[in-house]
């Protein structure tokens, strides 16, 4: 199969839930504003109608943005035409926190680094999702006195996120591909080019999503700078949050002070920790990641908090000659990360120096699903009965350490959930079985590493 080949397959299998990759690439809409990539689709979605050249749609599009897509530098103008009684529509992420003790709606607008405007009971009502981590959409906003002191207000909100998926529909599409071409579309909506990578390098690519598709799902890629490690994570889907630097035991767990919960969290799939090697401030916060590694639960002093949300590590290392430059490369993330019990509730780590530095050639060249029904679809997959979605199936293991047994377990649900593979497929074993055997086996030999009087390298099989 060919670029041209696979661009058909897709239009004829997808139709509108596709959009031109290279096109939104071309107009370089994020030049101008710093927006995730499922929203600048939105956008190139919205705008690309009939038979318009690139030119009018990115005229389009940037005089669309110039009114409802303010940069921060307009921020004081925008409050003073509020101010002046004016009714603005605004394209931003808008996220609503409960403070408990006030009882009070406290509404996130980022564009006008504002934290504490509010929201009607109804917006919030029909649109609840502002509760979970927030959402895109065009939001407007008004403002109204309270007492003495002037709020600005949401007042009507339209999501611009996809709806819920079919899933029935997209079971049906991936019958007319096969296991490497449906790997291809899934990297073409990822946004990369699957023609530039060997076959080996899309599988390690492609393992990128698993702990967006399955629930607590814990891994760790580690890679030289550039390989792109956190750009799906920040483009592909609004219920992924992430992080640089380092964090309190408050962020991550929950603020006692204030009662909010923290990034670990419900409020998100999954949790991305990026520059890893640079966290900071973990001596506090140790204890309470093994405790939610092993069990998705943590205690906060007041009973237990239960959450699904996975955890991404992502850290930067050195390489001699394309391999880790030490055996014990575990070594490259803080001292948190040297403790064996610790990485040993990983359930994967990602060869990401098996993947070459991201280029240009790399980058998506023809059509892919938009992000955002992609973001959606991942998303979907988490909690989604069998009965819908009849794939997550794994095999009877029989290894003998039960941590390897739980993390090869997880991973294959995720690889057969994302490629649509149960064990009775020929292509099982290679795709997913494999891949996931292979992901926790490298959590081994650095546990071997770490503590060769405890752990032996490798997977070990009863017989």
């Amino acid at each position: 199969m060919n670029k041209e080949q696979l661009d058909r397959k897709i239009r004829e299998s997808f139709s509108e839930l596709i959009i031109d990759k290279a096109l939104v690439r071309e107009l370089k809409i994020r030049d101008n504003r710093s927006i995730p990539s499922f929203v600048e689709e939105w956008m190139v979605s919205r705008f690309q109608t009939g038979n318009k050249s690139p030119e009018q749609v990115y005229k389009d599009i940037t005089d669309f943005m110039s009114k409802h897509l303010p940069s921060k530098s307009e921020k004081n103008a925008i409050k003073y035409r509020l101010l002046n009684g004016e009714s603005m529509v605004l394209l931003d992420k808008y996220e609503v926190h409960i403070d408990f003790e006030k009882g009070a709606k406290l509404l996130k607008i980022d564009c006008l680094d504002m934290e504490n405007a509010s929201i009607t009971n109804d917006v919030l009502d029909k649109n609840q999702s502002l509760l979970s981590g927030g959402q895109w959409g065009a939001g407007r906003l008004f403002v109204r006195s309270e007492g003495k002191n002037n709020v600005i207000e949401l007042v009507e909100f339209n999501p611009m996120q996809s709806g819920k998926v079919n899933l029935e529909s997209l079971v049906k599409a991936r019958q007319q591909f096969t296991t490497q071409e449906w790997i291809y579309l899934l990297l073409r909506t990822m946004g990369y080019e699957p023609f530039s990578y060997s076959n080996e390098q899309q599988n390690h690519l492609l393992l990128r999503l698993l702990p967006i598709v399955q629930n607590n799902l814990n891994m760790m890629e580690l890679a030289p700078k550039g390989t792109g490690k956190s750009y799906i994570y920040d483009n592909l889907s609004r219920y992924v949050n992430l992080h640089s630097g380092s964090l309190t035991r408050a962020q991550l767990f929950k603020n006692l002070r204030t009662q909010e919960i923290g990034l670990l969290g419900d409020q998100h799939d999954l949790l991305v920790l990026d520059e890893v090697q640079n966290f900071t401030g973990a001596d506090e916060v140790h204890a309470k990641f093994k405790e939610y590694l092993e069990s998705g639960r943590y205690s906060t002093g007041q009973g237990k908090i239960s959450s699904e949300c996975g955890l991404m590590v992502l850290a930067n290392i050195e390489l001699y000659d394309g391999e880790p430059r030490q055996a014990d490369y575990i070594r490259h993330l803080p001292k948190m990360f040297h403790d064996s019990a610790l990485i040993d509730r990983f359930h994967g780590i990602i060869a990401g120096w098996e993947i070459p530095r991201f280029s240009t050639d790399s980058a998506a060249q023809g059509v892919g699903i938009k992000a955002d029904v992609f973001g959606e679809y991942l998303h979907q997959l988490r909690t989604v009965s069998h009965t819908e979605f009849p794939f997550g199936d794994v095999p009877e293991l029989h290894l003998k350490d039960m941590r390897d047994s739980n993390a090869v377990e997880r991973l294959a649900k995720a690889l057969s959930k994302l490629l649509l593979l149960n064990p009775e497929h020929s292509d099982y074993e290679a795709y997913v079985l494999n891949p996931a055997k292979a992901l926790r086996a490298r959590v081994r030999t650095q546990l071997a590493e770490l503590d060769p009087h405890e752990f032996d390298a490798g997977l070990k099989v009863n017989v």
